[in-house]
């Protein structure tokens, strides 16, 4: 395994990012649901701006 990600991290992140933005859009989520999901988004746009900070 390498430190550096590859261009299929990025990928499978900003992915990632908008599976969870449809599903946020879910009015049928419960309130906890939705709250872990914006902690997950949150975490992988983190993720995604260290990334593009180390290019």
């Amino acid at each position: 395994m390498t430190d550096e990600p590859g261009p299929d991290t990025e990928r499978h992140l900003r992915e990632a990012l908008r599976h969870l933005g449809a599903a946020q859009d879910d009015d049928d989520l419960r309130k906890t649901h939705a709250v872990a999901l914006e902690e997950v988004s949150n975490t992988v746009s983190s993720v995604l701006r260290e990334y593009e900070g180390d290019e």
